[in-house]
């Protein structure tokens, strides 16, 4: 049973509104669901979107921030509990220990990184978590392909490939990570 969810997304809003609507969409969602939202910490962008959201419905939350962020996020106070850390590393790891599952919208370079790295760790076997990209406007086509190129060429494995979850919908998204 998934009872928690940690969702990778942009600090920044990025140039097309969809993307903030479907951060705030997808942040109602889980919090009707009753579902525990694990995030980055940080109130900016789509991070701040998805997290104002979820606790407008009364979403039980949790951020993990690295210390040295602090300087440039809101006041963490406001966005519900929350976990100083030392470091990327340290945030990385407590968000797989307290997630069920991954949902990863629009970001930049952040953003991909904790995709791969939770990708990663579920082809060596350290993650059994499901991992769903929720695709606004086509957004992670270019990533698809370039997964899609790692299997043809032989550097990915089909099954790991497949385990990716990719929906348009928050609500689809949601309803087959929690599966």
């Amino acid at each position: 049973m998934v009872t928690s969810i940690c969702v990778f997304c942009g600090s920044s809003s990025g140039n097309n509104p969809n993307y903030a609507d479907a951060a705030d969409a997808l942040g109602r969602e889980i919090g009707v669901r009753g579902i525990k939202l694990i995030y980055g910490g940080g109130g900016l962008g789509l991070m701040g979107t998805l997290i104002t959201a979820a606790q407008e419905i009364g979403c039980e939350t949790l951020g993990i921030l690295p210390e040295f962020l602090t300087a440039n996020q809101p006041i963490i106070d406001s966005f519900g509990d929350h976990i100083l850390v030392d470091d990327i590393f340290e945030r990385k790891s407590l968000m797989l220990e307290n997630s069920d599952c991954f949902a990863v919208l629009p970001g930049g370079v952040g953003t991909y990184d904790e995709f791969f790295e939770i990708l990663a760790w579920r082809q060596l076997g350290q993650a059994r978590q499901n991992i769903g990209l929720l695709n606004i406007d086509n957004f992670f086509d270019p990533l698809i392909v370039l997964l899609d190129q790692g299997v043809a060429k032989g550097f990915i494995q089909t099954s790991v490939r497949d385990s990716i979850i990719v929906e348009i919908l928050p609500q689809n998204l949601l309803n087959k990570l929690i599966d």
